[in-house]
């Protein structure tokens, strides 16, 4: 699947921020596809954040298209606001070579199809980017190294839906620049902590922890809102604390990146000593180096 930005301003995408009104979201767009999006919460958010994007205009304009992705989509009174990056290694698509593409696209050019002649977000069910390598019109192998698309498709299957009895689930969506933290509540590790916030402002990205926060009444639904509404979680499993393995379990459930550490290695549990963690020493020059190794590990994942 890939999304279709159209508008009918020739200088609307010039910036980095685009604006819709939301009832223009889903325009031509197969029902059975916009049943999956049509909420917009922060599942299906995610869903669109991870897809390619083409943005065109208006037939009018005349105007060539470019290829891309989205990184922030957010409601702001009756419209969408859209933070996007063009694709740098692929250049902009000649505007006679869109119309030609445009029925293997599913954009409807036709007599009596207003498609393209009305501003609007669609999503449809094309593999944009392998047709364009099919067409030999880009090299899949050669696109920016930052985008959704650069990474191996996974096999099509249906996805585990996740509905909680114990907790309730917060309204907010996934920030995709939100670390969320799970370690023990002890002085000890006031330093640990004070070693992941640096290596998250380092790369751009914020952290929490459940006790930087108090909105309702039972610590767990604290501790379960702060990871859904996290896109990496860091777990430190010094000590065997069982309330991290707990809340490390949620968070693999919940599909959020998981990023161990530890001061020990036979405290991380045997199921998980297959991946990838980060053992650190609890003094000045260790937690100098949990910093160095784990902020370029949470760039990775904060563009994945």
């Amino acid at each position: 699947m890939y999304n279709l930005l159209m508008s009918g301003i020739e200088t609307a995408f010039d910036q980095s921020q685009w604006e819709l009104e939301k009832a223009r979201f889903g325009e031509y767009t197969d029902k059975d596809i916009l049943i999956q999006f049509n909420k917009l919460d922060g599942t299906a958010i995610d869903a669109l954040l991870s897809l390619p994007v083409l943005f065109w205009y208006e037939v009018a304009n005349k105007k060539g298209a470019r290829v891309g992705w989205l990184e922030e989509i957010k409601a702001a009174g009756r419209n969408l606001q859209i933070k996007f990056a063009f694709d740098p290694f692929i250049p902009e698509i000649p505007f006679p070579m869109v119309l030609e593409l445009a029925s293997s696209l599913d954009i409807g050019l036709g007599k009596r199809e207003l498609e393209g002649h009305r501003t609007h977000w669609a999503v449809k069910n094309v593999d944009l980017i392998g047709l364009l390598h099919d067409r030999r019109i880009i090299d899949r192998k050669q696109v920016s190294p930052q985008s959704p698309y650069s990474r191996p498709k996974r096999s099509l299957r249906d996805a585990i839906q996740v509905h909680p009895q114990l907790f309730e689930v917060p309204d907010q969506p996934m920030d995709r620049k939100l670390v969320a933290v799970m370690m023990p509540f002890s002085p000890p590790f006031h330093g640990v902590y004070a070693a992941i916030y640096n290596a998250a402002q380092s790369v751009g990205l914020h952290v929490q922890k459940a006790d930087d926060i108090w909105s309702h009444s039972v610590l767990i639904q604290d501790i379960f809102g702060l990871i859904y509404r996290s896109h990496i979680v860091v777990c430190d499993f010094s000590g065997k604390n069982p309330n991290v393995f707990y809340e490390a379990g949620i968070a693999h459930m919940l599909g959020r990146h998981v990023v161990p550490i530890t001061q020990s290695h036979e405290d991380v549990p045997f199921d998980l000593r297959h991946h990838r963690y980060i053992h650190y020493l609890n003094n000045g020059e260790g937690l100098t180096g949990l910093a160095a190794q784990l902020a370029p590990r949470l760039a990775t994942l904060a563009g994945s």
